[in-house]
């Protein structure tokens, strides 16, 4: 196994208008480094995502990189499933995407039966959707941990855990981990310094022990922002972790 890449890590090109495929391009040199790659909803023109998408599936393809896709959007709103949701699936199903990605929202109320057609619809589609904590008040651990208990009888919906995303309500990252470790299905890796991300090891984050833990199936993401000239040895740095567990 080896680190997988979201494309957060270009995230100063991405702001400054570069494409998910532009900044993907410059990865063909490490394709031995890396398993999978996360597209983000939120970079793609709406007038070009089509395009972009077949031709980042073309470039999974060629270098043998798993491809999943983060929409930027909670699944459950006000009681009921995000009504995207659909549309993305049939998004997933024309590009190759093999795991769609939602925060988890508020899950008072959901319908056990909306959470079984969901199931369901994803079993017949061969795509697998995780759900990840956010850092807002839908993401602190008893309601995480209240939405994990809803999906705990589903197939394909699982759990993203991201590293980070617990400082900005207030929770130890390594409790939480604890706690739902069991549950993980897909990590989001980084590292935190006084509610900012940093480069792996300056932060406070217990990201080695936690990687060490997971189960050797698990794809974990680095998911921060990496200057072009560190992008390499970020990515090194994670395996050398993952090669040791």
């Amino acid at each position: 196994m080896k680190a997988s890449v979201n494309t957060a890590i270009f995230v100063d090109r991405l702001n400054n208008g570069e494409s998910q495929l532009a900044c993907l391009k410059d990865l063909e040199k490490l394709q031995d480094l890396i398993d999978n790659i996360q597209v983000r909803g939120e970079f793609f023109d709406a007038a070009t995502k089509n395009d972009e998408l077949e031709r980042i599936q073309e470039l999974c393809q060629q270098n043998n990189w798993g491809l999943y896709y983060s929409v930027p959007e909670e699944l459950f709103k006000n009681q009921k499933i995000n009504l995207s949701f659909k549309e993305n699936l049939e998004l997933a199903k024309k590009h190759g995407i093999k795991h769609l990605k939602y925060f988890i929202g508020d899950v008072t109320n959901v319908s056990l039966k909306d959470i079984q057609e969901i199931d369901d619809l994803l079993g017949n589609s061969g795509v697998d959707l995780t759900l990840e904590n956010l850092s807002n008040k839908t993401g602190d651990l008893t309601h995480v941990k209240k939405a994990l208990n809803i999906i705990k009888n589903t197939n394909n919906i699982g759990f993203t855990f991201d590293a980070g995303n617990w400082y900005w309500v207030n929770e130890d990252p390594s409790e939480a981990f604890k706690e739902l470790e069991s549950q993980i299905t897909n990590f989001h890796l980084k590292d935190i310094k006084n509610k900012d991300t940093t480069m792996l090891g300056e932060g406070t984050t217990d990201w080695v022990w936690m990687i060490k833990e997971l189960s050797d199936n698990i794809p974990i993401f680095l998911e921060y922002g990496i200057p072009n000239d560190k992008i390499v040895d970020q990515i090194q740095l994670v395996n050398s972790v993952i090669d040791k567990r």
